[in-house]
């Protein structure tokens, strides 16, 4: 007989936490061979964080029945509570259980490419009662015994049931702990299967999690990223891809590449990732009328390489992040790097430039755990990460301008500049603006030459002014260090930006003409660095995908990585394109022009019907070939 309600959800509780802890440590017996990178110190820690990811699982999908148990007196009643919750809890038990004999075939846990099984019943069902038959059965004994036992724990009357005063404490404290346990975080976004990772490895992630939290953190309804076959997927992509310089070389992973050491000199690099920073309302790179409003970043793309067929991979901040940490588009349907991504082994921008005796460094001007930057700069190998709150004020703020959100740039890129100086060298920096992004909260009067908005065209053409002149003055500060003229300065936007018909924009350009909606995609690329460069416009075709591998080549690092992207310097890649994702859509830029595919009809094409049909053909061998070698863990090493 149990004491008191409290110590009767106790015991189910505690239950459930050793259940899965033997599912992890099942998983580890099982395939031991994909956590020998661990040292034990890496081991347990990543047990601590699985016991996280188990304390997040449990109590996301307990809160409910244990707050009823709380305050139901009746037996039967709370037997028939209790049985409810244990089902839920068998079904976590059972789909983490099914992840680890599933990690046999893909070498991650299982995400929301769960709900595209339904595909395959008739294997899976075959599976279950054929060679998994033994396992089948053990888990319907499993979860007879299971609902029994907690029938009969919970249909017992209590010793005592406590009420008054005690429970109103008790329960305030259980919600409390309740809270705690499901964010697991005390401030800025709760904790993500990103943060699970205990050390910047796979294995450690893969050791933390467990297969129920990956599918419900990634549930959502995917595409079926079936267009064509994926034999001749690969080799559409492969052909369109191919260069001589950087070969193909595991056929177990079809588009890793090699990337040969050369005896270059190492030169740092810094990139500074502009928000919204659209092509199309920029001097020097718009198709518009110039409103004066980036002179400075013009005059850098002037004396720098300045790329002007350069588009985005996405439209939202993180999906230019994931491009430009890993060279991958977000397929339709699938999570981004820090919600769900990272379970496929990829290539990332930070660890090869460590593997290539850089220290790394990153940053963003939001607070730190904004889009999870904090999470998916260390997975993608950058030692230091800093956010707003890392930041002191150096900005002239007038009185009332403090931000509501993160910092200003000028203070973000002035902590740059400040933490450069002390980086071993050569060194590998990032960092992301936050200023051109709305509300326009900007710091000074001075900077409102339109009448200001914080939403609209007015407020976005006084954060250009202001974030122009914060580039400037980080400019010609780092200018003055030894360090400038061994660097490699790269600019550009996380994504476009809109704007450019709206009756304000008409104001102030009324000649203005429709430009055909890729230009929205359209982003500044700047590589900048005078004593290594001379000017140059280049028009090559490219995307945040091919700013990775462009650095690898540039710097002569020797690399196997998986991108989709090329270098920007290989002339001999046979096909350039922009695969871009861009919600239900997705689309592909080319030297013919561009498509939009819904996933049952091209539903945006700038050329004819014949180029079309081609463009379609690669998008979908592009699109086929990317998603499946992700889910099936065939993107990389």
């Amino acid at each position: 007989m149990y004491k008191n309600q409290l110590t009767q959800i106790l015991t189910l509780i505690i239950f459930s936490f050793i259940i899965l802890m033997a599912i992890r440590l099942t998983l580890f017996n099982f395939y031991q061979d994909d956590f020998f990178n661990l040292s034990n110190e890496e081991f347990y820690a990543s047990l601590f964080m699985g016991l996280r990811v188990d304390m997040i699982t449990i109590f996301t999908f307990s809160s409910l029945f244990i707050l009823l148990l709380l305050f139901t007196i009746q037996p039967q009643r709370r037997a028939t509570i209790a049985i409810i919750w244990a089902v839920i809890l068998n079904i976590i038990f059972i789909l983490s259980f099914s992840d680890v004999l599933y990690y046999d075939y893909i070498h991650r846990h299982i995400s929301n490419e769960i709900f595209n099984l339904a595909n395959d019943s008739d294997i899976i069902t075959g599976m279950a009662f054929g060679s998994m038959i033994y396992y089948t059965l053990g888990a319907a004994i499993f979860s007879l015994v299971f609902l029994y036992m907690v029938y009969k724990i919970f249909s017992h009357k209590l010793e005592t049931f406590i009420v008054g005063k005690k429970l109103f404490i008790i329960t305030i404290l259980t919600i409390l702990s309740l809270v705690l346990g499901v964010r697991n975080k005390l401030e800025g976004k709760s904790f993500g299967s990103s943060d699970a990772y205990a050390v910047n490895k796979v294995s450690s992630g893969n050791l933390a999690l467990n297969g129920f939290f990956t599918i419900y953190r990634t549930a959502k309804i995917s595409q079926k990223h079936n267009l064509l076959n994926l034999d001749e997927s690969i080799k559409i992509v492969q052909t369109a891809m191919h260069s001589p310089n950087t070969p193909f070389i595991d056929k177990k992973y079809p588009l890793l590449r090699a990337y040969p050491k050369k005896n270059k000199s190492k030169y740092n690099v810094v990139i500074v990732l502009l928000e919204s920073f659209g092509a199309e309302h920029l001097d020097g790179f718009t198709h518009y009328k110039e409103l004066n409003v980036t002179p400075y970043f013009k005059q850098l793309s002037n004396e720098g390489l300045k790329f002007t067929n350069f588009y985005s991979n996405g439209y939202r901040s993180i999906f230019g992040i994931t491009s430009i940490f890993t060279g991958i588009t977000i397929p339709s349907g699938f999570q981004y790097l820090g919600k769900g991504l990272e379970l496929s082994n990829l290539s990332y921008l930070g660890n090869v430039a460590k593997n290539n005796g850089y220290s790394t460094i990153a940053m963003q001007a939001a607070n730190r755990r904004s889009y999870r930057v904090d999470a998916v700069s260390a997975l993608a190998g950058f030692d230091e990460y800093f956010g707003a709150q890392d930041m002191p004020n150096v900005e002239k703020v007038d009185e009332g301008r403090k931000p509501l959100t993160g910092t200003y740039d000028f203070n973000m890129l002035d902590f740059y500049h400040k933490k450069l100086n002390k980086m071993t060298e050569p060194f590998l920096g990032f960092a992301f603006t936050d200023s051109t992004h709305s509300d326009f909260h900007l710091p000074s009067k001075i900077y409102e030459r339109y009448p200001h908005d914080l939403r609209n065209y007015n407020g976005s053409l006084n954060a250009y002014i202001y974030a122009d002149n914060a580039i400037k003055r980080f400019m010609n500060g780092v200018k003055k260090e030894p360090w400038f003229d061994r660097t490699i300065f790269i600019f550009t936007a996380d994504h476009g930006s809109g704007n450019a018909l709206n009756p304000i924009a008409r104001q102030y350009r009324p000649d203005d003409k429709p430009l055909p909606s890729i230009e929205h995609f359209r982003i500044p690329l700047i590589i900048y660095a005078p004593k290594i460069f001379k000017p140059e416009v280049i028009k090559t075709l490219g995307s945040h995908n091919d700013i990775f591998p462009t650095i690898a080549n540039m710097l002569g690092w020797k690399a196997e990585i998986t991108t989709m992207g090329s270098s920007l310097f290989d002339k001999e890649v046979n096909e350039r394109f922009v695969y871009f994702f861009a919600g239900n859509l997705i689309g592909l830029v080319t030297q013919y022009g561009y498509i939009k595919y819904n996933f049952k009809n091209i539903v945006e094409t700038s050329t004819d019907d014949n180029k079309t049909q081609k463009m379609k053909k690669l998008l979908f061998a592009i699109d086929t070939a990317e998603a499946t070698l992700l889910e099936k863990n065939w993107w990389t090493k």
